[in-house]
């Protein structure tokens, strides 16, 4: 029986940076036309009433779903504090993911002023901070400033993680930023880069493999040395020797077979999933939809899944699928997405 381990919320698809491997805030090339134009994501944002509602069904279809709160930026939504204290109200799981450069860490000031505490914040680190002339000035901003501010956030959030996403140019300075962030107290998240392998991969706006990582002996070492060694990384034991085997770009998640990871785009309809907008799926379903009002899905979804997938994955190697399989299986707690032990002070 499908059941949702995992939901990926891109709540707005706004952004303070317009980075060059993102289509998630620009209009790109080739854009299939079942794609409004861009300032559609603005005008037409899903309500805060539609977020929480979505969220109360699913904590009824699974209530142990895992919550990942993307945009675009999400605090660039002036309603985060609703939909984030609707979750610590009712132990719903979550994690922010953020850029957490200068212009979005004065919103989140503004967050901790209006919510109890944050169970989880998740900022982009990249490898890049030990070498500061071969990366423009705005990926270095990005990595540099929310490695400084993850450090203060530890007293005021529950879960503080590092997104790293790691490319072969950047391959080698892997390990040192996880030394870096695990001396720190700051757990990493380790994912590869991926590709735009048709125009409805509209994640990224990544054409070129030469970039991807690739199986290799030295990637085994390091994978072996994360693991073996005393680095504080997500899921290590379980997730790295799998993400290694999907490499450079060959994850099939078996999504047409068992519903275990949902992607909800900033309109509220639901995407096939994080990498790829589609066709059907976003056409029939949406976030009020998807489940009815009890928390059962829709018994026509999987159809549309199945078409969806059959006609545009070519595959790929985001984490986020692996864990839900994993989830679904039964071959790890839903409680290791969380990093950190739940404060006394949550009630």
């Amino acid at each position: 029986m499908n059941k949702i381990q995992i939901v990926n919320w891109l709540i707005t698809r706004r952004c303070n940076l317009h980075c060059d491997y993102c289509r998630i805030v620009k209009n790109y090339k080739n854009q299939p036309s079942i794609y409004p134009p861009m300032k559609h994501y603005i005008e037409n944002e899903m309500p805060t009433e539609a977020i929480i509602e979505g969220l109360r069904r699913l904590k009824l279809h699974n209530p142990d779903c895992f919550n990942i709160i993307y945009g675009g930026e999400p605090l660039l939504r002036p309603d985060l504090h609703q939909i984030i204290n609707y979750c610590n109200k009712n132990e719903i799981a979550y994690t922010i993911i953020s850029n957490n450069t200068e212009k979005v860490q004065p919103l989140m000031e503004e967050l901790f002023k209006k919510v109890k505490y944050v169970e989880g914040f998740t900022a982009s680190i990249d490898p890049i901070i030990f070498d500061t002339n071969k990366h423009s000035r705005d990926e270095f901003r990005k990595s540099l400033a929310g490695l400084t501010k993850l450090k203060e956030y530890k007293d005021k959030i529950k879960d503080v993680v590092a997104e790293i996403t790691v490319t072969n140019e950047n391959l080698n300075y892997l390990l040192p930023l996880v030394r870096v962030l695990t001396d720190n107290g700051i757990n990493s998240d380790i994912t590869f880069v991926d590709i735009a392998k048709n125009e409805h991969y509209d994640f990224s706006d990544v054409e070129n493999d030469d970039i991807l990582v690739k199986k290799s002996a030295d990637l085994r070492t390091i994978i072996n040395t994360l693991i073996d060694g005393n680095y504080n990384v997500h899921m290590k034991n379980t997730l790295l020797p799998k993400i290694y085997d999907i490499l450079p770009s060959e994850l099939d998640c078996k999504l047409d077979e068992d519903y275990h990871t949902a992607c909800i785009d900033a309109d509220g309809s639901l995407r096939l999933c994080l990498r790829i907008k589609a066709e059907a799926t976003p056409s029939n379903f949406n976030i009020s939809n998807m489940l009815d009002e009890n928390g059962n899905l829709n018994e026509y979804l999987q159809e549309s899944i199945r078409y969806d997938k059959s006609k545009f994955c070519l595959k790929c190697n985001h984490s986020c699928y692996l864990m839900g399989e994993l989830l679904s299986k039964g071959l790890d707690n839903s409680s290791n997405l969380i990093h950190s032990k739940i404060r006394d002070s949550k009630t």
